[in-house]
């Protein structure tokens, strides 16, 4: 199963859900819905992808009991990240291309420096697919995503999922993630083992750090996450799409143009219908 197959059908997805409740529903309705073209490419969305792959080919060597040596990573790094920037629009504003790029082959090399010892890796990008139960019965659209790592420890599955960020992770963050809840969810639907959950960070400091945080989830955890996929469905079916006009998101969102003219169209729609009723 593969999980550009598994996407083409409608469905959840924690970064969907997210957006639409967290970032700013208007974006969500611009790229989800309208499929308007963005008009650039996030840096830190290119940095984080190629991150990903690369970190995927460290540890599926690690898992098949063969070397990827560091500096082979930091060129499949830079490889990859060559490849992002050449295929789409990216707007450049607090570093140019090659400073992100040493950025990115710094992070990976903090990242492999502290590499976890001790764990059995189960699996790499794992995609699932997995039903939504609210109150008992499965909703009409599957929650869809992929596992970083899977790893065992102490007799106990954990979940990986691998992170940049601009800056370290307050206390009780991951508590608090969503994407925690969804992830425990679908895979305690996928195996009927409740995992524990570690999310590994690598911070985009001058000196990259690496941070680790663990956290777990109840099946009361779960409940809540499901009357929050009943309740977004609703904003969908009722198109209650707004700006989030202080979103932290704002300054790098892709949609803006499109935002700014948004009240203009309404206006204009609702000109329109009060003339179509005078007539």
């Amino acid at each position: 199963m593969n999980l550009s197959d598994i996407t083409q059908r409608p469905h959840w997805s924690y970064s969907s859900l997210n957006q639409l409740l967290n970032i700013c529903s208007l974006q969500y309705y611009f790229q989800r819905i309208a499929k308007l073209k963005p008009s650039f490419a996030s840096v830190n969305l290119v940095l984080g992808s190629a991150y990903h792959r690369t970190l995927e080919q460290v540890y599926l060597a690690i898992k098949n009991g063969t070397v990827f040596a560091p500096e082979t990573a930091l060129e499949f790094f830079t490889h990859s990240w060559q490849l992002g920037i050449n295929d789409q629009e990216i707007r450049f504003v607090k570093m140019t291309a090659e400073e992100t790029a040493e950025q990115g082959r710094k992070l990976i090399a903090c990242s492999i420096d502290n590499l976890p010892k001790g764990e059995e890796i189960l699996s790499i990008s794992e995609p699932f697919v997995v039903p939504v139960v609210f109150r008992g019965q499965f909703m009409e659209l599957p929650m869809v995503g992929e596992f970083d790592l899977t790893v065992r420890k102490a007799e106990r599955p954990t979940v990986v999922d691998w992170k940049t960020s601009g800056t370290r992770w307050s206390a009780g963050q991951a508590d608090k993630s969503l994407q925690a809840t969804v992830y425990t969810y679908a895979y305690q639907q996928k195996f009927g083992i409740n995992p524990d959950i570690r999310f590994d960070v690598a911070v985009k400091n001058k000196t990259p750090v690496f941070e680790q945080h663990e956290t777990t989830r109840t099946p009361e955890s779960w409940d809540r996450m499901s009357l929050l996929v009943n309740k977004a469905e609703s904003i969908v079916k009722h198109q209650c799409f707004y700006p989030a006009e202080t979103s932290f998101y704002c300054s790098d969102c892709p949609y803006s143009d499109a935002c700014k003219a948004w009240h203009q169209e309404q206006v204009t729609e609702n000109k329109r219908q009060q003339s179509a009723t005078a007539a």
